[in-house]
């Protein structure tokens, strides 16, 4: 049996630093944010890591 606290890890985003929870299993609530490739080749430019689901809305809207 697969332990489902595997699948879910706490996350600190890089850009504010507050705490959010990522899906390890492949269907993480970051893959409903749509964002333009500007916006994706920005956040990877200057981040190692996922961001939390406000800064990751900032992107998308900045980009509207």
């Amino acid at each position: 049996m697969i332990d489902k606290k595997l699948l879910i890890a706490k996350e600190l985003c890089p850009r504010c630093g507050n705490e959010f929870h990522c899906s390890k299993s492949g269907k993480c609530w970051c893959f409903e944010v749509s964002i333009s490739e500007k916006s994706r080749d920005e956040i990877n430019s200057q981040y190692d890591t996922c961001l939390c689901p406000d800064c990751l809305k900032y992107f998308a809207d900045k980009a509207e």
